[in-house]
């Protein structure tokens, strides 16, 4: 049977239960690739002097069940540094008695307080993975919730293993493919196509996108294939599946287009996804709104147009006609595209300079590379302590997640009528707020199950303390 077809079937079981983006599938299906021909013994029994990586997300654990036994205890080699640790994802060595460093792998996207790994002991070392978006769990995004975790991997470049260019699969994905031709594009606009695309199906979002592109809309034309606000179909309706993401023929549908909509899901410094670096690939021009600090990542400050910098749709869209009309005007934010080299110096030094890859069948790939940075940390915590050095107690600090609350996307909180599910976001970001000081006091008073949530959260509402008591939404 074909071995890749094999790993896809694996793949597949371990996603069902979970939303993952593209990158981080890619990554995954690499890594156990690697798992599959490393040969890498499997079923060996837990050395209680090695450093643990437990992976709390057992969908996610990138490691061959070779013998079926979900309880297997597998050596991570890290080639970088040369150190061994172990990995499972059997949640009973927590109960060992003892003091190996054991590290829990907790998936941002997945994790729930009612299931946090309690009771927490002095040896248990928690670590963070978060590359998908601050919807997805608004309770990390406050501090009370960050401060339970000592290691992280964000989109936010100050996390301790930065994730914030995974949409850049390396510095030839921005210079590589050539723009179609201005005159070919202002050629497809005399027949009608409109100057703007709008590509997304997930609707009804904290960054409150669809709002703004519907004023939009009423004041500059748009090619809309999604979901959301959609009034043009591909001939291919695949094309709008997330597996197609990546198709080179969706590519070439919206290379035609001389600008793209970029608006995240949500507003957060250094979160920014392929609808932010895809435009810089195919060679349009990226209308975008998400993190404030975009231009840091773009490949040169000329080349993205800021929503954030116009006081209205109207202005943006009397803008966009501008460049629409002007040829020399629009081709400045394509001018990085008539050379090899990025000329943006902390873009190209970080693609440079990064210690993982997207897709390498090796642990420099991101979900393998924080394993081993994960193992790297824990060996320097134990060579301190058998050295007789004291060992600090290390926390998160808020830089490494701190998002903001969900705001309107242009105008105020009471130009969005009541139904609009945009409310709905602001109160569950402050809800979480609830469950993020529960979680952290569940783990300063030793609590050992998980589910006390509950009460802790009623306790902290009956007194007055709770989040939406003090919130005007």
């Amino acid at each position: 049977m074909n071995i890749l077809y094999c790993l896809s079937g694996i793949l597949g079981q371990k996603m069902g239960k979970l939303k993952l983006n593209a990158v981080l599938i890619t990554a995954v299906t690499a890594f156990l690739t690697l798992a599959f021909f490393s040969r890498q013994p499997h079923g060996k029994k837990s050395d209680s002097n090695t450093p643990l990586i437990l992976w709390w997300t057992k969908e996610l654990y990138p490691h061959i069940l070779k013998s079926g036994n979900e309880n297997d205890i597998h050596d991570v080699y890290c080639p970088r540094s040369g150190l061994t640790c172990q990995s499972t994802q059997n949640r009973e060595v927590l109960e060992e008695d003892g003091n190996r460093l054991i590290s829990v792998f907790i998936y941002g996207t997945d994790f729930r307080a009612y299931e946090a790994p309690l009771p927490r002991k002095p040896n248990h070392l928690w670590a963070l993975f978060h590359e998908e978006s601050p919807q997805n769990n608004h309770m990390l995004c406050h501090m009370e919730a960050l401060s339970v975790f000592n290691y992280s991997a964000t989109f936010k470049r100050k996390s301790d293993f930065p994730l914030t260019t995974q949409h850049f699969p390396n510095k030839k994905y921005i210079t590589s493919r050539k723009p179609i031709s201005i005159e070919e594009k202002n050629r497809l606009r005399k027949e009608g196509l409109a100057p703007i695309v709008y590509l997304i199906s997930h609707c009804d979002v904290p960054s409150d996108r669809d709002r703004y592109v519907y004023n939009l809309m009423g004041n500059i034309s748009i090619d809309s294939y999604g979901a959301c606000l959609h009034n043009k179909d591909f001939k291919d309706k695949s094309l709008t599946n997330t597996g197609k993401m990546l198709d080179d023929e969706l590519y070439d549908i919206l290379a035609k287009y001389k600008f793209q909509i970029a608006f995240e899901n949500s507003n957060c410094d250094d979160y920014i996804t392929e609808k932010f670096t895809r435009p810089f690939h195919i060679g349009s021009v990226p209308i975008y709104k998400g993190s404030s600090s975009a231009r840091d990542w773009a490949p040169s400050p000329y080349s993205v147009i800021m929503v954030d910098d116009f006081e209205s749709p109207a202005s943006l869209a009397e803008f966009i006609r501008h460049l629409d009309e002007n040829d020399e005007a629009y081709l400045k934010y394509l001018d990085y595209k008539n050379s090899d080299v990025i000329p943006n110096s902390l873009l190209r030094e970080t693609l440079e300079n990064r210690t993982w890859t997207l897709d390498g069948n090796d642990h420099n790939n991101f979900v393998g590379g924080y394993e081993c940075y994960l193992c790297e940390q824990m060996h320097e915590l134990k060579n301190r302590g058998e050295s007789g050095q004291p060992i600090i107690p290390r926390v998160v600090p808020h830089s490494h997640l701190d998002c903001p609350p969900p705001e309107p996307s242009f105008g105020t909180i009471a130009d969005i009528p009541p139904n609009n599910p945009f409310h709905n976001w602001v109160n569950d970001y402050w809800q979480s707020l609830d469950q993020a000081v529960a979680l952290r006091d569940m783990v300063r008073d030793q609590v050992t199950d998980p589910e006390h949530l509950w009460s802790y959260i009623e306790r902290r509402y009956h007194s007055g303390h709770g989040a939406l008591q003090h919130t005007e939404l």
